[in-house]
């Protein structure tokens, strides 16, 4: 099958799963390698579930947002079965997938359980046999390999397959390891060993995708709403803060004269402006004082990956600019480009005073937080400094 016409549903689900495995500077693509080799799983011993399960292993991780470090790193470490963060991240994981139109139950299901074992020493409910979703077992064994090779990197399958040994023991099904070796020996361990292999098979498999079957009008819409929602988990102080920025956009989109669809784009990239936050980590966004120099210059990075993840979705990658430049400054002294003026899209400068006016109206642990009034008498003090005049003028409408 060709491209699907929901493509861009695809693209941003694969978009979400890659800023969750960014680390600093670097691409981890868990979430990837879970999905695609779990996908192949499912080819040979569930096939009429391997589109979902590979949805299911884009976003398996999707619970463990809110941790200090990343999974990968987390699950390593002596005792980590017994962190219940750890124990709770697939449950919490499975109610955000609920949410999303066309994945649901039924991938949330797969999320629910994949850390639980065939012989009931998994985790959080301690399922045994049957008892397990059967697509979860492709994820947890998927889970494991990513593991095992990220700790013996630059082996072969065989060193892999022997580091996997003890883990997969008595967690799966005898067959189902049995099935993996086969497939790694066969094909599928060069085609997702390295990074460079493992994005080629991403995006040939992104062109072919099944299309998802929605049972709602405005599948996207609702998508991007529930995104916005796991953005702002990454902080401990800005639930909602997503969709008050959008609500802020429309009003001043309205009042400037945008149509009502120039307006419902902007309301998009301003649910969507800080997308590239999740790969910042939480010490440094809930950090009460001033940043170093290097979480500075992680912080700043934030709109650049927003950017790059919006441009890789085909039905929001106009809107990319708009949502990822508004921490420039209409005197230039923004960031990242320190663009100025009218190089800034306007809609960027009015997602900037958005975003402004809501962060100081908001508790916010490094700075007081203002009234409405206070907010926009200091809006007009940044006129023609931080904010574009034009937008200031009919910032009074966020009063209303």
């Amino acid at each position: 099958m060709g491209c699907p016409a929901d493509r861009s549903f695809c693209e941003l689900v694969v978009a979400l799963s890659t800023i969750l495995d960014v680390e600093e500077e670097t691409k981890l693509y868990h979430a990837w390698r879970v999905a695609l080799v779990a996908r192949e799983l499912a080819q040979k011993v569930l096939p009429e579930q391997s589109t979902q399960v590979f949805y299911a292993g884009l976003l398996h991780d999707l619970g463990g947002i809110g941790l200090d470090d990343h999974l990968v790193h987390l699950v390593t470490r002596a005792g980590a079965e017994l962190n219940p963060e750890i124990r709770e991240h697939p449950r919490k994981g499975a109610a955000m997938v609920a949410a999303i139109p066309g994945l649901g139950e039924e991938v949330a299901a797969m999320i629910r359980d994949h850390h639980e074992h065939w012989d009931g020493s998994g985790f959080p409910r301690g399922l045994k046999g049957g008892a397990i979703v059967p697509g979860a077992l492709l994820l947890g064994l998927a889970d494991h390999f990513d593991l095992a090779l990220r700790t013996n990197p630059g082996s072969d399958w065989p060193a892999v397959k022997k580091a996997m040994e003890r883990k997969v023991q008595g967690a799966f099904p005898p067959e189902l390891p049995a099935v993996l070796d086969s497939l790694m020996q066969e094909f599928l361990f060069a085609e997702v060993a390295t990074n460079a292999a493992l994005e080629l098979k991403m995006f040939r498999l992104i062109l072919n995708l099944p299309p998802v079957k929605f049972n709602v009008n405005e599948p996207m819409k609702i998508t991007i709403n529930l995104f916005a929602r796991i953005i702002d988990t990454k902080h401990t102080y800005t639930a909602g803060h997503s969709q008050r920025v959008a609500g802020y956009v429309v009003k001043l989109a309205r009042c400037l004269g945008f149509s009502e669809e120039e307006t419902g784009r902007l309301e998009i990239a301003g649910l969507l402006h800080d997308f590239g936050k999740i790969a910042v980590p939480r010490a440094i966004l809930d950090k009460p004082g001033p940043l170093d120099t290097r979480e500075i210059k992680i912080v700043r990075q934030h709109p650049v990956r927003t950017i790059d993840l919006l441009t890789s979705v085909s039905g929001l990658k106009d809107l990319a600019r708009d949502a990822g430049l508004h921490h420039e400054r209409y005197d230039g002294k923004g960031y990242p480009y320190g663009l100025q003026g009218g190089e800034i899209p306007l809609g960027a400068r009015i997602i900037a005073l958005a975003d402004a006016f809501d962060a100081m109206t908001s508790l916010r642990p490094y700075q007081p937080t203002r009234t409405p009034e206070e907010a926009l008498a200091i809006l007009n003090r940044g006129s023609g400094s931080q904010f574009d005049p034009q937008v200031v003028a009919v910032a009074p409408c966020l009063l209303t």
